[in-house]
């Protein structure tokens, strides 16, 4: 879990209410634990409810103040009720992390089946439009913030992840679109492209003989991403110190796509 700051006029969440989808484990797990941390309300969202159960006791038990709200995160009904749960339960909603998605296959693009490059698409960028399209109108009564979880494979080709690279690729471009059309708001939208992280995604991939040690001579910083690494960065382009930015994507690598060949 990442330290809190405890300097003075450090970032705060004090009296705000956010929406992390994916926030069972790994970056959005992270990004739940920081905001409670930091005095927010957090609604907790997976699709798995016993999940969402348990990290909302976690924070409870630790004073914190948090709802579990099972959702799948690609299904525009779930994420009304999401919306609708965090309403009912908070009574205001200031900051959207949009956190979960999907890489099922390794799938080259030409042997993809239609349905699992659809399936992608659908939970990793339309998942997202459709959270928008519910919780924006309501942040807009007070101004607030959206954070995408992109990924750097949106920057670069990767043999096996082209679905994957093409779905974060459109969700940077659904980031501005939705900075430019919601500004007038005081709504900021920006994202997050995390490069290789230990989350249970990329664990098949950490698996493989030498993948890790490759990565780490490829990238500057010379070791992956904890999930606590990118969390910082969401929160960050969540709170008020990222008042006057939107429709930027950070980029959270340790150097890994500055670099062409060994460190």
């Amino acid at each position: 879990m990442v330290n809190q700051p405890t300097v003075a006029g450090m970032i705060s969440f004090t009296g705000k209410v956010a929406i992390i989808t994916g926030a069972t484990r790994g970056i959005g797990l992270e990004c739940a634990r920081l905001i409670a941390g930091l005095g927010g309300k957090v609604a907790v969202s997976s699709r798995k409810a016993d999940a969402c159960e348990r990290i909302c006791r976690e924070l409870t038990d630790q004073g914190y103040d948090a709802i579990a709200v099972p959702t799948h995160a690609a299904r525009d009904a779930d994420l009304a009720q999401l919306v609708a749960a965090t309403m009912d339960k908070f009574g205001r909603l200031d900051v959207v992390i949009a956190n979960a998605g999907i890489n099922p296959t390794f799938d080259l693009l030409a042997d993809l089946p239609d349905d699992s490059f659809a399936r992608i698409m659908d939970l990793n960028l339309v998942g997202p439009l459709r959270l928008a399209r519910h919780a924006l109108p309501l942040i807009a009564r007070q101004g607030g913030a959206m954070v995408m979880t992109s990924s750097v494979n949106a920057q670069a080709g990767m043999v096996g992840s082209g679905a994957y690279g093409i779905s974060k690729a459109a969700l940077e471009a659904l980031t501005r679109q939705l900075a430019v059309e919601w500004g007038k708001h005081d709504i900021r939208i920006n994202a997050v492209a995390p490069g290789t992280t230990r989350t249970d995604m990329v664990r098949v991939l950490t698996q493989r003989p030498g993948f890790i040690d490759t990565v780490k001579a490829t990238t500057p910083l010379g070791r992956i991403a904890e999930p606590e690494d990118i969390a910082a960065f969401i929160v960050f382009l969540a709170s008020d110190h990222a008042r006057h930015m939107t429709g930027q994507v950070l980029t959270v690598d340790g150097g890994q796509n500055i670099l062409r060949g060994p460190a």
